[in-house]
């Protein structure tokens, strides 16, 4: 890893799953609720800053929207194009 801060999930809720480009910068933070498991929430994060880009019932639905683990996210910026 480059040494870059660990972004902190937003107050309420609990990080789960972070992913990393081949960098080694975190890219993503999948979090939910700490209450309960109703709705996953995907974050991108860019310079140590959270910015949400979904919500759904299932992480892997979020994963699979944004295209997370598709070889195109591999990317040495983890910037999808999007």
């Amino acid at each position: 890893m480059s040494g870059e801060k660990i972004a902190n999930p937003p107050k309420g809720e609990r990080g789960w799953v972070r992913y990393y480009n081949v960098a080694g910068n975190e890219s993503f933070l999948l979090t939910s609720k700490e209450s309960n498991r109703d709705f996953y929430y995907l974050y991108k994060i860019a310079d140590g800053v959270l910015k949400k880009v979904g919500r759904a019932k299932s992480p892997l639905e979020l994963v699979e929207k944004h295209g997370i683990l598709k070889p195109r996210w591999r990317e040495a910026d983890g910037d999808l194009g999007d």
